[in-house]
Formats: C-alpha cells, sequence, structure tokens
C-alpha cells in the first residue's frame, strides 16, 4: 500500500513539473517533413521524447521476454524437445520390436536435442551393433565416450557386446578385462565368451563373482554351474600336460559343492573322466553307487560304456537291476553292450533285440549289426544297418 502511495505522488510530482515546464515557453521546436511541419515548445518535445525512450525500452525488454524463458523461445525449444523426446520413444519401441536398423537411425538423429542423450546414444549404438552395423556402433560408441566421459564404463560393455556380436572376442574379452570383474553386464559377457570358447578354468575362476553378484536367476546358474563343473572335469582328464591326472580328477571332485555331485549330469562327467585317466573299476563303482540312489539314462549308458578289466560284476548287477526295470530300453541296451565285449553274443542279441522292440534308434539297430557281424550272419548285419540308417535320416 505504501508503495502505491509512493509511486502516486512521484507521478503527480512529474506531471505537475511537466505541467510547470510547458508553460514557461522557453524555446520551440519545429519539425519539417515534406510539406509537413509540426512545431511545439522545446519541454513538450522532451517530455514526448522521454516518454517514446521509456515506450521503446519497454517495448524491447517485453519483446525480449516473448522471446525468452516465458515466451516463443521457450515454446519454440518446448516444442522442439517434446518432439525428439517423442522421436526416442519411437526409437526405443522399434529397439524392443527388433526394428534395430529403424531403431539406431531414429535414435541417434534425436540424441542432440533429447532430454537424455546418453540414453540414446548407447541404444542406438547397440541397434547398429544387432543389426550387424558394426562401424556405425562403434562410432556412436566413441561419440557418447567423449561427450560423456562419465559414462566411459557404459559405453565400454556396450562395446564389447558389439565386438562379440561381430564375432570379435579376443578383442572384447580383452576389453572386458580391462573393466571392473564385479560389474554384472561384464561378467555377464564374460560368461558368454567363456562358454562360446569352452574356457572351463577362467569361467570356473569367476564362478564366486558370478554367485555373489547374482548375475544369473537360480535355474541358470544352476545349469552354468552344471557346465563348467562337466568342462573341468574333461579338461583335467584330458590334457596331457596336467601331471598326476588322476589326482587332479580327484582333487577337483571334492572342490564341487556336494549337492552338485548327486546329479547326474556331473557323475557322467566324472565317470567320463577317470575312464580317461584309467580309472574304469572307479568309475564304474561311482556309477554303480550313483545309481542305487537315482536312477538315471544317462547314467545307465555310461554304465554300458565302461570296459572293466573284468566285466563279470559289471554284467550281473545290470541283470540284477533288470528284476525291477525289465522295460528300459537303456539298461537293456547298456546289457546288450556289455554281453557283446564279454562274447556272449546270443545274449547280446537278444538284449539289443528287446531294446528296439521297446525302442528303436539307430544307436541299437547299430550295436545288434554288430553282434551279427560277429556271428557272421552279414546279411543281417546289413539289414540292420539299413534300419538304422534310417532313422538318422528321419
Amino acid at each position: 500500500m505504501r508503495q502505491i502511495l509512493v509511486i502516486s505522488l512521484i507521478a503527480l510530482i512529474f506531471g505537475a513539473a511537466s505541467v510547470w515546464l510547458v508553460q514557461q515557453d522557453q524555446g520551440y521546436l519545429l519539425i519539417s517533413l515534406g510539406k509537413t511541419t509540426v512545431e511545439m515548445s522545446f519541454w513538450t518535445g522532451a517530455i514526448i521524447y522521454l516518454i517514446s525512450s521509456c515506450l521503446f525500452v519497454w517495448l524491447l525488454l517485453l519483446l525480449r521476454w516473448l522471446l525468452d524463458a516465458g515466451g516463443i523461445r521457450y515454446w519454440w525449444r518446448s516444442r522442439r524437445t517434446a518432439r525428439q523426446t517423442s522421436k526416442t520413444a519411437r526409437g526405443l519401441l522399434m529397439f524392443l520390436n527388433g526394428d534395430w536398423q529403424a531403431s539406431a537411425r531414429t535414435l541417434s538423429k534425436a540424441a542432440t536435442n533429447s532430454l537424455t542423450p546418453e540414453v540414446n546414444l548407447l541404444y542406438a549404438a547397440s541397434a547398429a551393433a544387432k543389426n550387424k552395423q558394426f562401424d556405425q556402433s562403434y562410432q556412436l560408441l566413441e561419440q557418447l565416450k567423449q561427450q560423456y566421459p562419465d559414462l566411459a564404463l557404459y559405453a565400454d560393455i556396450c562395446l564389447a557386446e558389439a565386438l562379440v556380436e561381430d564375432s570379435k572376442l579376443e578383442s572384447a574379452l580383452a576389453l572386458l578385462l580391462s573393466l571392473d570383474n564385479d560389474n554384472k553386464a561384464v561378467l555377464k559377457l564374460l560368461t558368454k565368451i567363456y562358454r562360446t570358447r569352452s574356457n572351463w578354468s577362467e569361467l570356473w575362476s569367476l564362478m564366486p563373482n558370478i554367485k555373489r553378484q547374482s548375475v544369473f536367476d537360480s535355474q541358470s546358474f544352476e545349469s552354468l554351474q552344471i557346465d563348467c563343473c562337466c568342462g573341468m572335469l574333461y579338461i583335467l582328464s584330458s590334457d596331457a600336460n596336467i601331471k598326476n591326472q588322476q589326482k587332479s580328477v580327484d582333487d577337483f571332485w571334492l572342490d564341487i559343492p556336494k549337492a552338485f555331485r548327486k546329479m547326474p549330469e556331473i557323475v557322467a562327467a566324472y565317470a567320463d573322466a577317470l575312464v580317461a585317466v584309467n580309472c574304469s573299476d572307479k568309475s564304474l563303482s561311482i556309477l554303480s553307487k550313483a545309481l542305487k540312489g537315482q536312477w538315471h539314462e544317462q547314467l545307465i549308458d555310461r554304465y554300458g560304456r565302461i570296459e572293466p578289466a573284468d566285466a563279470t560284476k559289471q554284467l550281473a548287477l545290470g541283470e540284477q537291476w533288470l528284476l525291477e526295470h525289465n522295460d528300459d530300453c537303456n539298461l537293456l541296451l547298456a546289457l546288450g553292450r556289455i554281453c557283446r565285449r564279454m562274447g556272449f553274443l546270443g545274449k547280446a542279441r537278444d538284449y539289443m533285440t528287446s531294446t528296439i522292440a521297446i525302442q528303436p534308434s539307430a544307436e541299437a539297430y547299430y550295436e545288434l549289426a554288430a553282434v551279427l557281424t560277429s556271428m557272421g550272419d552279414s546279411k543281417g548285419s546289413s539289414e540292420m544297418h539299413r534300419r538304422g540308417l534310417r532313422f538318422v535320416v528321419d
């Protein structure tokens, strides 16, 4: 209220002073433009000039406001940002739909005026890599690293993904090993590379980190552990450069979590490893014990393939199981193999024939063909080979 009174008082004083100055009649102004002349007192002209200047300045300020934060410029900038945001959203939707080419093009074009240009560049690079446009992907990631140094880790991870897609596993591996191996994305990519290259020893060393960071869900992690354990057992038993392979295999077996030592896939891999290091009898004992706890076709298959020094107990135990599993084609096939190796060709033929009657397969026909060949029945052997080949073709 006080401010209004002060302003009103100043206006009254200014108005009175203006009237007084105009009445003094001290000089005059004459403005001539063509045939038109304008004459006025000096103070009248001065007041008009002052008011015009103030009005002009006010108009300039108003125009600046309209073009700046509160006006046209703000409206134009908001409209352009909204348009680019809409493009970003479309590009991300294209990415989710697998339209890689359109996604990369849309996201890269919208990056300049986007509210999240780093997101645009990351997804555009990823889409380009998935579309096999690797040069474009590398260029976008380099641009991202230059403009946003704080996002170098994410750019390197995306670059590693592009290198993996480009089948440049060596380059991808070298890049990933230079990054933080506690990062989930890094661990996931390392796992993919090591799994692809069957580099089980390196993958095994990463297992504690993978478990601690919960990189995979429980089912996927269990599958990874099974593959890794089986791969390690194969490496330890097949690498001639490893000294005392049997001890290495046994020591690793003890390092495997107890719960996993009961899984059929790992037990079968351990049995294979023992056979590879010339411990067939121990392998047979491991399989016999495992089959008492759980009946599994993979274990039965390994049981029939092992060639111990004396197969008498192997055959006797297998035939004992046959009392409870007389319709198990895998057991019948295993017993047929054992009998063929022992020279019991008649029994081997009967077991193979029973197997085929329950569930014919190429493997069973080929085993029966081998038995018939040993018995001198070349015609029957050729017929079994022909029937087995039909299963392979189908």
